[in-house]
Formats: C-alpha cells, sequence, structure tokens
C-alpha cells in the first residue's frame, strides 16, 4: 500500500472525482472536516458515484414519526439509482452483501492523501 496525494485540501464540500495515475476513478468526499474515498463506481449498474450527493443517514423512525438525519452517518447516494454508501465502510445500506471498496483518507500539509494498493 501507498499514500497517494490525490488533491488539494481546499475542495468545497460534497463528492469530487480524482483519477489516479493507473486510471482508477475514486470519489473523494469532504464533509466539513471530515473526509472520505471511495472507487467512483457504483457497484449496482456501474454509474459514477461522484456524480451523487453526500447526505446524513436517515434515522430509523416508526410512522408517524418525523424523518430526521443523522449528519455523523453520512452517506453517497448513487445519482442513477438512488443506493446509498456508508461512506466509512462502502457497504450498501439497501444491501449490506454490496460494497464499494473504501479507502483510508488524511489531510496533510493543505493535501489530501488517500492509501492504495500499488498497481
Amino acid at each position: 500500500m501507498a499514500w497517494r496525494d490525490v488533491a488539494a485540501a481546499d475542495l468545497a464540500d460534497g463528492a469530487h472525482r480524482v483519477e489516479l495515475e493507473d486510471g482508477r476513478g475514486l470519489v473523494v468526499v469532504r464533509r466539513q472536516d471530515r473526509w472520505w474515498a471511495l472507487r467512483d463506481r457504483c457497484p449496482h449498474q456501474g454509474a459514477p458515484l461522484s456524480a451523487g450527493a453526500v447526505s446524513g443517514r436517515v434515522s430509523p423512525c416508526l410512522p408517524g414519526e418525523e424523518i430526521t438525519l443523522a449528519d455523523d452517518e453520512p452517506v453517497l447516494v448513487c445519482p442513477w439509482h438512488g443506493w446509498e454508501y456508508d461512506l466509512a465502510t462502502g457497504r450498501c445500506l439497501h444491501d449490506p452483501g454490496i460494497r464499494v471498496r473504501a479507502y483510508e483518507v488524511k489531510e496533510e500539509k493543505g493535501r489530501v492523501w488517500v492509501e492504495v494498493r500499488q498497481a
């Protein structure tokens, strides 16, 4: 594994596509001062997750109760069919057996670094 410098840390909140030297696409997500990175491909039908929206996780509720979002557990929503992926693990909320590859991310000296396998 090796750390790759993928972007400046001044990216706006949201999802951003990053291309690695070997052609792999990543989606780097910033939400306030936190960072995540996932493979930029939905396992359902191949949509670019970097075109998706970042949202809080919907908290469980009973019929008639108010729906709330847990902002401390963000998800990335696929732009094609609305499948939601946990940003920390890459697991699909609709089917926990499906996941997107998740990568370790750090911010250092004004840059965003992602730990990837060497090609």
